[in-house]
């Protein structure tokens, strides 16, 4: 292996056979847009590691009264991994992130690690602890640096650790993991009882979706619309108009629509690929 270039972190409780690696990078691309049981990608292509620092444990020995050294335990592999990219909004993402899960490491050639277990599966490295230090703030002669820190045994990652290389139809570096999105009212346009509007949005660098993506996001699948009182309105149209989502249905008046993106999964289905929903929009009916 060569220096880290990504980490994929996954339950404890993934285990996958060696047929699902005959496509890891369309496998895992499954597995990060699952409703549950979720992969997640950190670093890679969005948010280069631009530093490792080993703060590794030593091996445990004991002297014995005669002068001599008994071997103990291997001292635990403890990583930190440093970006300069994405400021507070990653720092917020890595925060979030559960503290016990495993863990498959891809370096700079596209190679992955993982560990295959006495029943042939395979799986993640377990880690005693992974979580994020707190990030080092910017001054006037250094940058923000966002860090995630993993804690893991050397028994595990050498003993049982096996690497793998994808085949030439593959493209593992190109991995992303997903981006949280936004729907939103848009502004400066009025909704109506047939007609409302919002825009659709990356939540950190507010990145335009539907100009990115038109008219494939533009499908009635790709959103769910609630009334107030929590029932589900199915728009009759969908369509990009000046650049913004507009439903054509029944709405109630005086009352607010809720808006929000389908669930990953399905969106990915329908070639919106890499993105959450996580804000929905409130769009008022006049």
């Amino acid at each position: 292996m060569l220096a880290t270039y990504a980490l994929i972190m996954m339950p404890k409780s993934a285990f996958w056979a060696e047929s699902d690696e005959a496509d890891f990078t369309g496998y895992a691309k499954t597995k990060m847009h699952a409703a549950t049981g979720r992969w997640y990608l950190l670093f890679g292509r969005y948010a280069k590691i631009n530093g490792i620092t080993d703060s590794n444990e030593a091996d445990v020995t004991e002297t014995l009264e005669d002068g001599s050294k008994a071997f103990i335990r291997n001292g635990m592999y403890s990583r930190t991994f440093m970006t300069t990219s994405g400021g507070d909004c990653f720092a917020k993402a890595l925060q979030s992130m559960p503290h016990d899960y495993s863990f498959v490491e891809i370096d700079l050639e596209g190679k992955l690690k993982r560990m295959i277990n006495a029943d042939g599966t395979r799986s993640g490295f377990p880690v005693n602890v992974a979580f994020a230090p707190t990030p080092e703030l910017a001054n006037l002669k250094t940058t923000f640096k966002n860090k995630y820190m993993l804690d893991f045994s050397p028994v595990d990652y050498i003993n049982n650790g096996d690497i793998v290389k994808g085949d030439s139809t593959e493209d593992i570096l190109s991995l992303k993991g997903l981006l949280d999105a936004k729907v939103v009212d848009s502004a400066g346009i009025a909704n109506s009882t047939t007609k409302v509007y919002v825009d659709v949005k990356t939540v950190c660098a507010e990145t335009d979706l539907v100009a990115l993506y038109g008219a494939t996001l533009a499908v009635a699948g790709n959103f769910v619309l609630k009334n107030a009182n929590g029932t589900t309105n199915t728009p009759s149209g969908v369509a990009v108009v000046n650049g913004r989502i507009e439903f054509t249905g029944t709405f109630t008046t005086a009352t607010n629509i809720t808006v929000s993106l389908a669930a990953a999964s399905v969106l990915k289905a329908a070639g919106i690929v890499g993105y959450e929903g996580i804000v929905s929009a409130t769009c008022a009916i006049p």
